[in-house]
């Protein structure tokens, strides 16, 4: 993963373009006392991770378009039947699904190489995956018979996000006469957008505030002629709270059902688990002390539910 991010980076400085970032996008983060963290400057692994999440919406935009044309049909249809579409889905999908037995799902446990589980305790999920395989093939199957009488063309099979306002209008298909359009896909993407710019937006701003810290850290070390290590050991690690076995007995009290183990056995690792809580106390109010001593601008911001035009009209640059 690591050899592809590099690979794409060289390729394509930006990455790939998902048509989900932000707009207007800035490439400095935050300036600390001076010193700029841009883009570029975070781990490795953030970019990664960012990387992974924006495929979700490339992968989602490739897939759009025979989600639209199966939703067109299923509308014509149920028009053209008097009904409504969940009736439609009712008598030609729901009611055509057979429901699984108790012994088809004990068939697929019995083959199954892990059993860590009963059977009564993972049937239900068995029979849930069940229906749901069932149901997508039924799906498929009336999607194909509606397909079969219907008029398709489809125009561009290469399903891109816009780069400007009026590429909104690029018509990708048109089913029995009605066009699909990137302005359609793009609508039905939107939910998916904004929760991918959340989670970008939660990554980088982690990789950001560890770096913020770090510079922060290293100038004071410089000012005062000591390391960053000494630093920490006197403002962190000796006003850290210690961690009693009376709280480790209390902790894995209020959580004996989710851990599952008798005391002495996780007791050492629960300790280890509450003073490493405990540090990151430590150094969250030692690196707030250093912020409120230092001129620090942010300039990442949490996004908003986005709208067609804010994602398309500064792609072009």
């Amino acid at each position: 993963m690591l050899r592809y991010v590099l690979y794409l980076t060289l390729l394509f400085p930006q990455g790939p373009n998902c048509g989900c970032e932000q707009k207007p996008e800035l490439n400095v983060l935050a300036v600390v006392n001076g010193v700029k963290i841009t883009r570029k400057d975070l781990s490795i692994e953030t970019l990664t991770q960012v990387s992974i999440v924006q495929d979700a919406v490339i992968t989602a935009r490739s897939q759009q378009l025979e989600l639209k044309i199966n939703d067109l049909l299923l509308e014509m249809e149920a028009k053209r039947r008097g009904i409504t579409t969940a009736e439609l889905l009712e008598t030609g999908v729901t009611s055509k699904v057979v429901p699984p037995t108790e012994a088809e799902a004990k068939a697929i446990y019995d083959q199954s190489t892990n059993r860590d589980q009963s059977f009564n305790s993972v049937k239900n999920n068995i029979m849930a995956a069940l229906r749901g395989e069932r149901f997508a093939a039924r799906v498929r199957e009336f999607a194909n018979t509606l397909r079969a009488g219907a008029k398709i063309e489809v125009v561009n099979q290469q399903v891109t996000p816009p780069t400007n306002e009026a590429e909104l209008a690029r018509v990708f298909a048109t089913v029995n006469g009605v066009n699909i359009t990137s302005s359609d896909i793009e609508t039905a993407l939107l939910p998916l957008i904004f929760q991918v710019q959340q989670k970008v937006y939660a990554l980088r701003k982690r990789d950001m505030d560890l770096r913020i810290n770090d510079l922060l850290l290293g100038q004071e070390a410089s000012r005062l002629g000591t390391t960053p290590q000494a630093l920490i050991y006197s403002h962190v690690n000796t006003k850290m709270h210690i961690v009693t076995e009376e709280e480790v007995r209390a902790y894995y009290n209020a959580n004996k059902a989710q851990l599952k183990r008798d005391f002495s056995d996780v007791k050492v690792m629960l300790m280890q688990y509450l003073l490493e809580l405990e540090k990151q106390k430590a150094v969250a109010a030692y690196a707030e002390q250093l912020r409120q001593a230092s001129a620090v601008q942010i300039y990442l911001t949490e996004p908003k539910p986005p709208n067609l035009r804010q994602l398309c009209c500064n792609l072009g640059g």
